[in-house]
């Protein structure tokens, strides 16, 4: 049996190597390595040409090397075969700890304070504790989910919104656009979790963004093209947001012409807030294989939006 690795080309000695730690009798080939189709029998990709998948006859299987699944929407080539998401807590942690760094940097003013420095300026102000600071996670999967547990342990008030109804504890978790625009009305952070498809994209337009409590913030950790920059960028400018910490982009890398880079407000960083781990990945993969070799069905399938 062998598995074709394609990880769109980054970190494949990372990749390599955990798989030779975590999966010692499975023969790994990379992408483009003078792959004979017909011994391919499980796939490990992440942004993989479209239509490719379909060149392998024994295909079992495919492994994503991600949660993100708007890689696999946009590839109308796809195998009849099951996929598979990953969900690794430990990018599900990174993420969360992310949010939680930039949800107690809005709270305490820390961007105001670095300013202050340049000036050698001493002021303090009004700092909201924790419980009267409010979130809302929008997109309440697998990883939002998460997200918003940390920050209620971490004492914030929190609310999440889903598509569906959910029930989780310690969460004010709703559902339906009127209770989303009623909650904004009193966010002081909004955290964007929504995976990108063709019913999110652009989701945070105007009219959500401006629902925002005025003086509010927004974090996004999800995929760049949920939110409209335009529309955006102009409530920063108005002041009805006071600022953003975005670690996606429509366009990635982020083009230098971008007016986020420059913003006073905008705060970027290069889609760094979840990367997958190698290490903790593979044995994920390697565990959900051999449950699947069982007939035991991975935890996270991939299912294309309708």
């Amino acid at each position: 049996m062998t598995i074709l690795l394609n990880n769109d080309g980054f970190w494949h000695e990372q990749w390599l190597a955990a798989m030779a730690k975590h999966m010692p009798d499975r023969k790994t080939i990379e992408y483009g390595d003078g792959i004979s189709p017909a011994e391919i029998e499980y796939a490990l990709v992440w942004k993989h040409p479209h239509g490719d998948l379909k060149n392998y006859p024994n295909l079992k299987a495919v492994f994503s090397l991600g949660s993100g699944v708007d890689h696999l929407d946009r590839d109308n080539g796809l195998p009849d075969v099951p996929i598979f998401r990953l969900i690794d807590p430990a990018m599900a942690d990174d993420m969360a700890l992310y949010t939680l760094y930039w949800t107690i940097h809005f709270q305490r003013q820390f961007g105001l304070y670095a300013q202050q420095q340049k000036k050698s300026y001493w002021h303090r102000y009004p700092t909201p504790l924790a419980p009267d600071f409010n979130v809302m996670v929008l997109g309440l999967g697998a990883i939002g989910s998460h997200i918003a547990r940390v920050l209620v342990k971490n004492g914030f008030n929190v609310s999440g919104w889903s598509r569906s109804p959910k029930d989780i504890a310690g969460i004010n978790a709703v559902s339906g656009k009127d209770s989303l625009m009623q909650i904004l009305e009193t966010t002081d952070v909004l955290v964007c979790c929504l995976p990108h498809n063709k019913s999110t994209h652009h989701y945070l337009g105007h009219e959500i963004l401006s629902g925002l409590k005025k003086g509010g913030h927004v974090i996004n950790v999800s995929r760049g093209a949920v939110i409209n920059d335009e529309d955006l960028l102009g409530l920063i400018d108005r002041g009805h947001i006071a600022g953003a910490a975005l670690d996606v982009f429509g366009t990635e890398p982020l083009p230098k012409n971008s007016p986020y880079w420059q913003h006073p407000n905008v705060y970027v960083t290069p889609h760094m807030s979840g990367a997958t781990n190698p290490d903790t990945a593979v044995q994920i993969i390697a565990k959900e294989l051999v449950d699947f070799e069982k007939s035991i069905m991975p935890p996270y399938p991939y299912r294309r939006e309708a």
